[in-house]
């Protein structure tokens, strides 16, 4: 804490020359050389983070006085001092509600703010799921020879998270995770191979493919255009 000591001239006086003391001399303020940034204000903040189970939070401190003493008060109580950053961090504490004490002395004129929580994540429900891409490049391509032929899925329902996906196919299978937000969000590409026809006599080769997310799926036939 930086201390300023303020001097009042009770009786005009004309000093010619004036010898502070050692104390006074290192207690006069220091200007700021020009074009230096000011200091930036304290602004202490307490945040609650997901823990590394779904019952534990992490307490995340910062903007405080560089080594303070801090009470952190909730489900858990915790005495402590942030470090020379101003910062501290506990992790996987018991969830719940938490505020911090700060400043003071022997608990008088002590300030305090509450941690803010996480927002919360509602669980991810798939409704539905729709093939809605199958296609070669080119949409003409030679069929006696394989062909990459690519899918993709859109996928409807709540809430925002992971999902596990399961592609599969007559010679492939996959299980990407996919980033979901309501209210629908299109899967990455699923790619496989053409069966290749032995004679240009036979029928086009057809490619299925099956989606699962949750408690829905879909289904895909789809037939190649031969040159």
């Amino acid at each position: 804490m930086n201390r300023h000591v303020r001097y009042a001239l009770l009786t005009p006086l004309v000093v010619t020359s004036v010898a502070l003391p050692p104390a006074l001399a290192q207690a006069a303020p220091v200007e700021r050389a020009p074009g230096a940034p000011a200091a930036a204000p304290l602004a202490p903040t307490c945040k609650l983070e997901n823990g590394s189970t779904a019952t534990e939070y992490d307490i995340i401190l910062t903007g405080f006085r560089a080594g303070q003493n801090v009470q952190i008060r909730g489900a858990e109580r915790i005495n402590t001092k942030v470090d020379q950053a101003g910062s501290f961090t506990e992790q996987d504490v018991k969830k719940g509600s938490y505020s911090v004490r700060f400043g003071g002395q022997n608990n008088r004129n002590q300030m305090s703010i509450n941690c803010i929580k996480p927002a919360r994540v509602t669980p991810v429900h798939i409704s539905e799921i729709d093939i809605t891409t199958a296609s070669t490049t080119p949409a003409t391509v030679d069929c006696s020879v394989a062909q990459k032929v690519t899918f993709k899925a859109t996928l409807t329902g709540t809430g925002t998270g992971d999902v596990k996906l399961q592609w599969g196919s007559d010679s492939k299978s996959t299980n990407p995770v996919l980033k979901f937000t309501a209210p629908s969000t299109e899967s990455a590409a699923f790619v496989v191979q053409s069966t290749p026809r032995a004679a240009a006599t036979d029928p086009a080769p057809k490619v299925n493919v099956v989606v699962f997310a949750g408690g829905a799926s879909d289904r895909r036939t789809f037939t190649l255009r031969c040159t």
